[in-house]
């Protein structure tokens, strides 16, 4: 008995859609006797139809044309191509023509997802998207099954592989950013454009996704609070290490009293901190819930298998349910007025400039006179006559800052303080 054939297009036939392809064939036995259903890919979107891939397909399925994708009768669309433009109006278009869509595209989600949910719910059709959040780690589901019994208090992690391989070799060889970098590029852990994953912005676009799924709306983007690992050196690298910490770019939402905080900001984490035992490329994820406790999820958050899977898992998952509405996605602006400039909590704070201008008594003395609380302190000397000095503090304003920098010529630069697990 043959089984019925559900007809899939792609938009996008790079790393990610090799990866597609390459699933499904390997898995198409297992596939078709768990669901009943073959899945037949029958029209690829591609930029170029004439470039030699690394996975065979035949040349009649590609097209440079997306009317060609829309005429081709498709039921389910795998979307992996990224951006916004001209992404989002493609994805439009095939909703409003009652197909069902797969995305592994963060981007779009954070920039345009509130529509996108509302407009397949208006059409009855699933939006699928485990594969926008941490590649192969099944998070997405994982968060839709706890939230039916816990009350998830808290989300943090390690969301993009790029700059936690960056750091963990910045640390391992006591490299610069800038050598790293290049490094990751050579091996394909970096783009040749950087600029979403090592400012910050990749992560945010999951976590923002993480955020709607947890609390049932998001802040949005200009609202979240982000840094990226630019302006890291090897000295913000060993002064951590030697007061016991580690530097990761954590990921972190969190339900507080005036509302919901997103922020992206490289973190201070104690060595024996689970998501400061993750390393190279690797992501991870750490949820707190309030019946559970903390669980940890990690894995190959990117890359081209680890994506695939997450898309062909959704595939699998969407022809075996039937459509039920998605919950609507909304954004809350941030409450700005009630955020403090006054840092409450520990940071370790990271100084330096030349020792004849600062030294460590007169810097210890002007921040005691300030009400700034010092619980430890770590002083670096070097041939060059340049002071480098990290300080575990409480209490440390803006203000403090600014008069660091002006009355002593010192750079400062100030590290939020994950201490719990």
């Amino acid at each position: 008995m043959s089984a019925e054939v559900v007809r899939v297009g792609l938009l996008g036939l790079g790393t990610v859609g090799g990866g597609v392809i390459k699933t499904i064939r390997s898995q198409q036995e297992k596939l078709a006797s768990r669901l009943g259903k073959r899945i037949e890919i029958v029209k690829a979107l591609v930029r170029d139809s004439e470039k030699e891939r690394a996975v065979h397909v035949d040349p009649a399925l590609l097209t440079t044309d997306f009317e060609d994708v829309l005429r081709s009768d498709v039921d389910i669309v795998v979307e992996v191509m990224g951006g916004v433009e001209p992404t989002y109006d493609y994805v439009r278009a095939l909703i409003e023509k009652g197909c069902h869509v797969v995305t592994a595209n963060k981007e779009l989600l954070a920039k345009k997802g509130t529509e996108l949910v509302d407009l397949a719910n208006q059409h009855q059709v699933h939006l699928a998207y485990e594969a926008s959040v941490a590649g192969g780690i099944p998070i997405l589901s994982v968060l839709r099954q706890f939230l039916r019994t816990n009350d998830i208090q808290g989300v943090r992690g390690i969301l993009n592989g790029t700059t936690n391989f960056i750091l963990t070799k910045m640390e391992a060889e006591q490299l610069s950013y800038q050598e790293v970098l290049k490094q990751a590029q050579e091996l394909g852990y970096a783009e040749a454009d950087p600029r979403s994953d090592v400012e910050g912005f990749d992560a945010m676009y999951k976590l923002y996704i993480l955020a709607q799924l947890v609390y049932g709306e998001s802040l949005p983007l200009a609202d979240v609070v982000r840094k990226g690992i630019t302006d890291l050196s090897a000295g913000h690298i060993r002064i951590a290490s030697e007061l016991g910490y580690r530097i990761k770019l954590i990921a972190q939402a969190n339900q507080a009293e005036k509302g919901i905080r997103l922020s992206v900001e490289p973190t201070m984490l104690p060595l024996s901190h689970p998501l400061a035992q993750i390393h190279d490329a690797f992501n991870a994820v750490q949820l707190s819930g309030n019946i559970v406790g903390d669980l940890l999820f990690t894995g190959r958050g990117a890359g081209e298998l680890p994506t695939a899977s997450a898309v062909v898992e959704d595939l699998a998952y969407l022809l075996t349910q039937p459509f039920t509405p998605h919950p609507a996605w909304k954004e809350k602006t941030a409450d700005k007025a009630g955020v403090s400039v006054e840092r409450e909590e520990h940071v370790l704070c990271y100084l330096e400039g030349s020792c004849h201008t600062a030294t460590p008594d007169r810097v210890l003395h002007f921040l005691q006179q300030a009400g700034v609380n010092v619980h430890k302190l770590k002083v670096q000397f070097d041939l060059g006559g340049v002071l480098r000095a990290g300080l575990i503090v409480t209490g440390i304003s803006e203000e403090h800052e600014s008069l660091l920098k002006n009355d002593f010529g010192l750079e400062v630069c100030c590290f939020p303080i994950l201490e719990s697990a």
